[in-house]
């Protein structure tokens, strides 16, 4: 006789304090711009990273981590936390 196990891939959301506060405003605020490096994710950044600074004169800093199916490394998520207000991702194929 054969064991099935199965498993709910979906995570739990994190707590609302793991998020952060809303920004009251994103002029001039440094954004990052994090890619999980798979096609067309860079594309995606550039051109969001382009229309917010065009609209709230952001500067852009981008961060890619090298395998896409791996995790970011802790020294590039620090970063990108100690140096941006906030963080869009892209997880785009």
């Amino acid at each position: 006789m054969s064991h099935i196990v199965v498993m709910n891939p979906i995570s739990s959301p994190p707590p609302p304090e793991a998020l952060g506060g809303r920004l009251d405003s994103l002029a001039g605020a440094t954004v990052g711009f994090f890619s999980n490096n798979k096609p067309n994710a860079d594309v995606l950044l550039k051109e969001t990273a382009a229309a917010l600074q065009r609209r709230f004169a952001i500067k852009p800093l981008f961060f890619t981590k090298e395998v896409p199916s791996l995790e970011a490394e802790h020294d590039m998520l620090q970063a990108c936390a100690e140096s941006c207000r906030a963080v869009v991702l892209a997880v785009y194929d």
